[in-house]
C-alpha cells in the first residue's frame, strides 16, 4: 500500500477529485431518470424520501470522521439530498400543479426545472447569509471580501472545529442549485434564450472559469482538499456540457439508457474506480525524505 500511495502526488489527487465530481453530474441524471421511469416508477416519491434520508445519515456519520472520510461522505450525502429531496420536491410540485414541459433550445425543459426557477428568491436570500459568514472558505466569497473591503467581523473558527461533512454537503447542494438557476435564466426566452448572445458569452465564461479553477486545483497534493475544490470546478465545467446539449451539439446520453447502455456502463465503472482511488488515498502528503535538494537520492 505504501508503494502504491507514493504515486498520490500532484496532479493525481486533482484528476481523481475532478473525475469523481464531474462523473457524478452525468450519472446523477441517469439515476434520477431510472428512478422515475424504471426502478421506482410507482413509488418514486417514497423512494426519493428514503434515498434523501440515507444522504442525511451519511452527512451525520461524517461529522466525526477524519478529513477524507468526512469530505467523501459530505459529497455523497449532499449529492443524494439534492437528487432525492430537492429535485424530486420540484417534480412533486410540478405534477401537482400540472406544469407542462417547454422547448427551450434543442431539448425540452422539464416541468420540475420550470418550478425550480421560483426558488431564486430563497437562493439570493441564503446567498447573503453565506456571503456574510466569517467562517467561509469559499474562494469567490473571500475574493469579494478582500476587493470590496467587506470582511465579516470576528475571528474564524479553527479548521479542526469545523463540521467538514456538513460543509461539503451544503457546498454540493448550493453550487448545484446556483448553477441550475443561472442556466434556467439563460435558457428562458423571457430573460435571454438559448440563442441569445448572453448565453453564448456565458458558455465561454463557464469554460474559462473552469480552466482557471482547474489549473489551480492541478497542484493539490491531497484528495480531501482537492475534492472540496473540485466541487465548484467540475460543476461549472459541466455547465458547458449542459449548454451544448441545449444547443443540440451533443446528445444527452444519461436519459437514453437503451441507446447508450455501453457508454453509461463505462462511465459508472470509471466513477466507481475513481471513488475507490479516492478512498484509499493517503491522509497526508507523501514526501520522499530520501531525496536531495537537487532531486537525486541521498
Amino acid at each position: 500500500m505504501a508503494t502504491f500511495q507514493k504515486y498520490y502526488q500532484a496532479p493525481l489527487p486533482a484528476i481523481i477529485a475532478l473525475l469523481v465530481v464531474f462523473g457524478w453530474q452525468g450519472v446523477g441524471h441517469y439515476v434520477m431518470y431510472m428512478m422515475e421511469h424504471v426502478w421506482f416508477k410507482e413509488h418514486v416519491f417514497l423512494a426519493s424520501f428514503i434515498i434523501g434520508l440515507i444522504g442525511v445519515v451519511m452527512v451525520w456519520i461524517g461529522r466525526k470522521k477524519p478529513e477524507l472520510s468526512a469530505t467523501l461522505l459530505g459529497f455523497a450525502g449532499g449529492s443524494l439530498i439534492w437528487l432525492a429531496w430537492i429535485e424530486f420536491s420540484f417534480v412533486y410540485v410540478a405534477d401537482d400543479l400540472g406544469v407542462e414541459p417547454v422547448v427551450w433550445g434543442a431539448k425540452e425543459t422539464l416541468p420540475e426545472y420550470r418550478v425550480m426557477l421560483s426558488s431564486i428568491g430563497v437562493l439570493m436570500a441564503s446567498l447573503f447569509y453565506f456571503f456574510s459568514n466569517r467562517d467561509t472558505r469559499c474562494n469567490a466569497f473571500m475574493w469579494l471580501h478582500r476587493n470590496l473591503h467587506l470582511q465579516p467581523a470576528g475571528a474564524r473558527t479553527s479548521v479542526a472545529d469545523r463540521n467538514i461533512a456538513a460543509l461539503v454537503a451544503m457546498e454540493t447542494v448550493y453550487v448545484t442549485w446556483f448553477c441550475y438557476i443561472v442556466l434556467l435564466i439563460l435558457y428562458n426566452p423571457a430573460f435571454f434564450g438559448t440563442d441569445h448572445p448572453v448565453t453564448f458569452a456565458a458558455c465561454g465564461l463557464f469554460a474559462i472559469w473552469a480552466v482557471y479553477l482547474g489549473q489551480r486545483l492541478w497542484w493539490y497534493q491531497r484528495v480531501a482538499p482537492a475534492m472540496r475544490y473540485a466541487i465548484p470546478t467540475a460543476i461549472i465545467a459541466y455547465n458547458v456540457v449542459e449548454i451544448l446539449e441545449k444547443w443540440g451539439k451533443i446528445d444527452e446520453i444519461w436519459v437514453q439508457p437503451g441507446k447508450y447502455a455501453l457508454q453509461i456502463g463505462l462511465a459508472i465503472g470509471a466513477l466507481v474506480i475513481m471513488i475507490i482511488l479516492a478512498i484509499v488515498s493517503p491522509a497526508r502528503r507523501i514526501v520522499d525524505r530520501t531525496a536531495t535538494p537537487d532531486g537525486g537520492k541521498a
